[in-house]
């Protein structure tokens, strides 16, 4: 089996760049669909793509302010929406870790509410699953959706084992210890990007 393994608050953060700079959304929030299915074929042209897994951390509702709670509340909600979206495109959607509030300074004498979520848990069941599936034989090639640099030790053991390691990364921004790292990597374009997302919202 060739597994497409995506982190996707790191795939995301990216993918909201580039749509942002198209003025295509306002914020990460408002990517709700996203034609997974279109970029696995791109993906696929020399070793064909069998499974893809999201993995997602769980968000939770924080109501420390009026404007907290209800920014919690939409990004649960565009979470929601983007899991259905994704698992009826074909995608397993795997929520691990949790997003936790780390920083929350109300607004106070003219100066703007500030808020700093932290996502943990991801990065370890990704690298875990990946193990496992080498390990288990269950994957040949994995193609791997990630610009996190803690991910290049999974990378160096699961290659050890015998597996193929494809980087995923994006043309704009590409992780070049991860491109050193692995057997070879697919940059996507950004038009690439755009057309995932206009075709999904179409």
């Amino acid at each position: 089996m060739n597994k497409l393994y995506i982190d996707g608050e790191n795939f995301l953060f990216k993918v909201a760049d580039i749509l942002k700079s198209a003025k295509l959304i306002k914020e990460k929030s408002d990517i709700t669909k996203l034609k997974i299915s279109q970029l696995k074929t791109a993906l696929s042209r020399q070793d064909k793509i069998t499974k893809v897994q999201f993995y997602a951390a769980k968000l939770h509702k924080y109501v420390e302010s009026k404007s907290l709670e209800r920014k919690s509340e939409v990004l649960i909600e565009s979470q929601r929406r983007l899991k259905r979206y994704l698992t009826n495109d074909g995608v397993e959607f795997t929520i691990s870790g949790h997003v936790r509030l780390q920083n929350f300074l109300p607004a106070k004498n003219g100066k703007r509410e500030q808020v700093l979520f932290k996502e943990k848990g991801v990065d370890v069941r990704l690298a875990i699953d990946i193990m496992a599936d080498v390990c288990d034989k269950k994957v040949k090639v994995v193609f791997l959706a990630s610009s996190d640099s803690d991910m290049i030790p999974v990378v160096r053991e699961a290659r050890k084992r015998g597996a193929k390691v494809i980087y995923v990364g994006f043309a704009t921004q590409p992780n070049h210890g991860l491109i050193a790292t692995c057997d070879r990597a697919v940059l996507f374009r950004d038009d690439e990007i755009k057309e995932a997302y206009i075709v999904a919202n179409g």
